[in-house]
């Protein structure tokens, strides 16, 4: 069960955080044969063994027998029953497998396997920390986003260079501060904004969704279709049904819920605004 960045060993550790190279691990990265290993909860020592085809324990978060304390699999200290145990890495993600395949590598495999085979990156992928999943997502939004605004910066400077006494000044610097601060802040503020209206909706559809990190990640990952962002004139449309068909089969994936309740967590806000401008709509007609 070696560190992935670095292959330092980690049984037996307190905390999923290597201690040669500091980089946190996932427990559920790894796949165990029956019996090698044991788990252990952090407040009492209790011992647990794997039970699903990953030699894990599952349900994932449970009450120890013995404390009582709640625990995560994530709490579990991993011990050696064997001499000869091992943990194999899982089936990952691209983008878990970045250290080594390297960052642009694996964005690039991410973004493909994301765009034509999301349930399968939302299936294989292990890892649901808020910082990676924004990288992910800003070099989505760098791709789709600074083309987008050259192109604009073209267009401005053909129908502004006519205009007499306006500085150039007026509208190249505008675009130059969107191209350096528009994808950074749209890499993680338009997922958290997003997320809080789904996992408003997964409160009432999905009792035994994820956290809200979870959800978040989904939707930063979701956002790989922003480099459609970069085609001119129909790729800002593309790109927006492209996202709201990926975030559906993440949300779906991630939280272990059917289709139709992800769909309907999703598009609950664009149904609800929709159905009061026809609320509108038919009360003002009738009173007209």
């Amino acid at each position: 069960m070696n560190c992935i960045h670095c292959d330092y060993l980690l049984f037996n550790l307190p905390r999923p955080v290597c201690p040669e190279c500091g980089q946190a691990f996932n427990v559920e990265w790894y796949r165990f044969a029956p019996g090698v290993v044991s788990f252990h909860c952090p407040h009492c020592d209790q011992q647990y063994f794997g039970n699903d085809a990953q030699g894990l324990p599952y349900p994932r978060s449970f009450t120890c027998v013995r404390c009582g304390q709640p625990v995560t699999i994530h709490e579990l200290r991993v011990v050696p029953e064997r001499e000869d145990a091992r943990g194999e890495l899982a089936v990952v993600s691209p983008w878990d497998d970045r250290p080594r395949q390297g960052l642009l590598k694996a964005w690039f495999a991410s973004l493909r396997m994301i765009l034509f085979q999301p349930s399968h990156f939302f299936r294989q992928h292990r890892g649901f920390s808020l910082m990676e999943g924004w990288i992910f997502a800003l070099l989505s939004a760098v791709v789709g986003m600074v083309p987008y605004l050259l192109i604009e910066a073209i267009v401005m400077s053909v129908s502004m260079g006519s205009v007499p006494g306006l500085p150039w000044q007026a509208w190249l610097l505008p675009l130059i501060l969107g191209a350096v601060v528009g994808p950074p802040v749209a890499a993680f503020v338009g997922p958290v904004v997003q997320a809080a209206f789904i996992h408003l909706g997964l409160l009432v559809l999905a009792p035994r969704r994820k956290s809200f990190t979870h959800t978040i990640c989904t939707a930063m990952y979701a956002s790989a279709p922003n480099v459609w962002n970069a085609v001119p004139l129909c790729g800002p449309y593309v790109g927006a049904v492209w996202t709201l068909v990926v975030l559906i089969t993440g949300i779906s994936e991630v939280h272990q819920t059917s289709g139709a309740r992800a769909a309907l967590a999703v598009l609950w806000p664009l149904l609800f605004v929709v159905g009061m401008v026809v609320l509108v709509m038919v009360f003002w007609l009738g009173n007209f």
